[in-house]
């Protein structure tokens, strides 16, 4: 599916190349504008609120996630900048940077885009009665799958190609292999990734 056809999401960052480094560098655009073209504040980018991503390259979209943890869709994509080298990362999250990182040393564009659900006013109940609740949100996983279920619709049953645990497949062996490298060497502190250079 083409970006292009989608009528809620809005274009956050573009993903660059940093020459001799695996760190991708995420350049998030400094005049924000929603789907109707409304300029949005920059908060948008670190506000809680309930959020899904496009990963689109080429104007195709390879993956759509979401994320509801504090710091906003900044600190939700954070961890595909590196992989989480530094830490002990999910296959997902290494997956995806490694998807990513290949990607773009084939010259191709990586953008991330953005849909959220607004936070709103609401009377939650606690234990002697109802509280009204000023930044009351749904779960991110409402949109995400709204998301999902229009994706397959429109796509024959098939999903983004960079959804692999939602299609039930296993990751690549590279992947797995790479990864299971990165587990084991955070043990004595050594972190190697393997590197390719690309020509420009």
């Amino acid at each position: 599916m083409k970006i292009s056809q989608v009528k809620t999401a809005f274009k956050i960052a573009d993903v660059e190349f940093v020459p001799g480094s695996t760190k991708l560098k995420f350049n998030y655009l400094k005049a924000l504008k929603n789907e109707k073209g409304d300029f949005l504040s920059q908060k948008i980018l670190t506000q809680n609120i309930a959020r899904v991503y496009l990963i689109v390259v080429d104007g195709e979209i390879k993956k759509i996630g979401g994320s509801q943890s504090e710091g906003g869709i900044k600190n939700t994509l954070t961890i595909y900048q590196d992989g989480g080298i530094k830490g002990r990362p999910s296959i997902r999250s290494f997956g995806i940077w490694y998807f990513l990182y290949h990607t773009i040393l084939e010259g191709k564009k990586i953008e991330f885009y953005m849909i959220y659900q607004e936070n709103f006013k609401k009377e939650i109940k606690g234990l002697f009665g109802e509280k009204v609740i000023e930044n009351a949100y749904i779960s991110y996983k409402l949109i995400e799958q709204c998301c999902i279920e229009d994706y397959l619709e429109f796509e024959n049953a098939q999903y983004p190609e960079w959804n692999v645990q939602e299609q039930g497949m296993d990751w690549p062996l590279m992947i797995k292999n790479e990864h299971a490298g990165l587990l084991k060497s955070s043990a004595t502190g050594k972190k190697t990734i393997k590197r390719k250079e690309v020509k420009r």
